[in-house]
C-alpha cells in the first residue's frame, strides 16, 4: 500500500528484502505440521525412549488426525487456541497439555528454520490440571500395614515383602526402587544413591534408564536402621542377577513398575488394605519428615524433589547425611 503506485511499489519491493529466505531449509511456511512433526520426533531421538514414546502418541493421535494437514504459515494462534480448547473438552487436560508442549517444540524448530519468526504457542493460554493425588497413610496405620505385609505368603513368593518396605522407608518412587543397583548401597555407611529409574518403552520393553525422573531425583539419603538390616540380609540371603538388582523379579529380572503396582493392589485387596498406592507411601514419609522437624528443604532433598531455592539447588550438597530423616523413619516403620 501507498500513497501512489510508485510509493506502493517501493513499499512492496522493502517489504520483499525483509521477508526471511527459507530456500536454505527444508522447513518453509508451506510446510504442513504433520512433516513438521516427523521432523520435530527425529531432532529428540537422543531422548528418554519414554518421553519420545509420549510425543510420537501425541502427534499420532491428536495432532496429526486434526491439524496435520495445515501448514506451518497458518498455524496461527487463535487456530491453535481453538484446536487444544477443543481437545480439552473432548479428551481431557492431561492430553491437550502435552498436545501443546508437543506443538510448542515444533513450532521453537519452525522458528529456528526460519520459516517464521515468532513461536506462536508462546501466545496461547497455560493449560492447568487438577492433581488429585494419591491418599497418604496415617502414620498410625503404617505399622500394621507393613506387619500384614510381612505375614503375607503371595508377596513372598514375589519377593515384594522387602520392596513394600523400602519404598515405605524412604518414600521413592516405584521406578526409582526397582532401579537401584546394589553399586548404590553402601551398607556399611546406612546410604543408598538414588540414581536410575525403569521404564517401559515403545518396542523396547522393560529398561533401566541410567538417570532419575528428574535432576533433583538424584540423591543420596541415609536409610532408616530397619532398611539397613533389610538390605544387609538381602545381600547375604539372595542370589546374583544380570542387572546386579537390589529388587529383581523372582526371576532375577527387571522390575516392571506398572506390573508391580498391579500386584500391590491386588494385595491390598487380599490383606483388606485400603486403597494406598506406593506413591502414599511417599506422601506418608513427607509427612513423618515435616512432624519430626525437618525443613522443607531437607525433607524436598530426601524425597528428590527440585529444591524451591535456585542458590540452595546450585550451590548446597544433594546428600542427605544426616541422621534426623532416618531416624524419624525408624519410629513409624516398626520393628521386623
Amino acid at each position: 500500500m501507498g500513497t501512489s503506485k510508485a510509493a506502493a511499489e517501493h513499499a512492496l519491493k522493502s517489504a520483499l528484502t525483509t521477508i526471511k529466505a527459507s530456500s536454505g531449509s527444508d522447513t518453509k511456511r508451506e510446510t504442513r505440521l504433520q512433516d513438521l512433526a516427523d521432523r520435530f520426533l527425529t531432532s529428540k531421538a537422543d531422548r528418554a525412549p519414554r518421553t519420545v514414546e509420549a510425543y510420537a502418541h501425541s502427534i499420532d493421535t491428536v495432532i496429526k488426525p486434526r491439524i496435520g494437514d495445515i501448514t506451518i504459515g497458518e498455524a496461527t494462534p487463535d487456530r491453535l487456541q481453538r484446536f487444544l480448547d477443543a481437545v480439552r473438552v473432548e479428551k481431557g487436560a492431561g492430553t491437550a497439555k502435552t498436545a501443546r508442549a508437543v506443538l510448542s517444540g515444533m513450532m521453537g524448530l519452525a522458528t529456528r528454520s526460519d520459516a517464521i519468526q515468532q513461536n506462536p504457542v508462546r501466545e496461547l493460554e497455560r493449560i492447568t490440571k487438577k492433581a488429585t493425588g494419591a491418599t497418604p497413610i496415617p502414620l498410625n496405620e503404617l505399622g500394621p500395614i507393613l506387619e500384614k505385609v510381612r505375614s503375607d505368603e503371595r508377596l513372598r513368593e514375589l519377593d515384594m515383602i522387602d520392596l513394600v518396605e523400602f519404598v515405605a522407608g524412604t518414600g521413592t518412587r516405584i521406578s526409582e526402587a526397582v532401579a537401584l543397583a546394589w553399586d548404590d548401597v553402601d551398607i556399611a555407611a546406612g546410604t543408598v544413591t538414588i540414581c536410575a529409574n525403569v521404564v517401559r518403552a515403545k518396542g523396547k520393553g522393560v529398561i533401566r534408564q541410567d538417570h532419575s525422573k528428574t535432576e533433583a531425583g538424584t540423591r543420596t539419603i541415609t536409610l532408616p536402621s530397619v532398611l539397613i538390616g533389610v538390605l544387609g540380609d538381602r545381600r547375604l540371603h539372595t542370589g546374583p542377577n544380570t542387572h546386579n538388582l537390589v529388587f529383581p523379579t523372582a526371576l532375577g529380572n527387571i522390575r516392571d513398575p506398572r506390573n508391580t503396582a498391579r500386584d500391590w493392589a491386588d494385595a491390598r485387596k487380599r490383606l483388606g488394605i485400603a486403597d494406598y498406592t506406593f506413591h502414599s507411601f511417599r506422601k506418608t514419609v513427607a509427612t513423618a519428615l515435616d512432624q519430626a522437624g525437618l525443613s522443607p528443604r531437607d525433607v524436598a532433598e530426601y524425597l528428590g524433589h527440585a529444591d524451591p531455592s535456585l542458590t540452595m539447588g546450585v550451590y548446597m550438597s544433594k546428600t542427605v547425611g544426616g541422621t534426623r530423616a532416618s531416624t524419624a523413619l525408624d519410629g513409624v516403620l516398626g520393628s521386623r
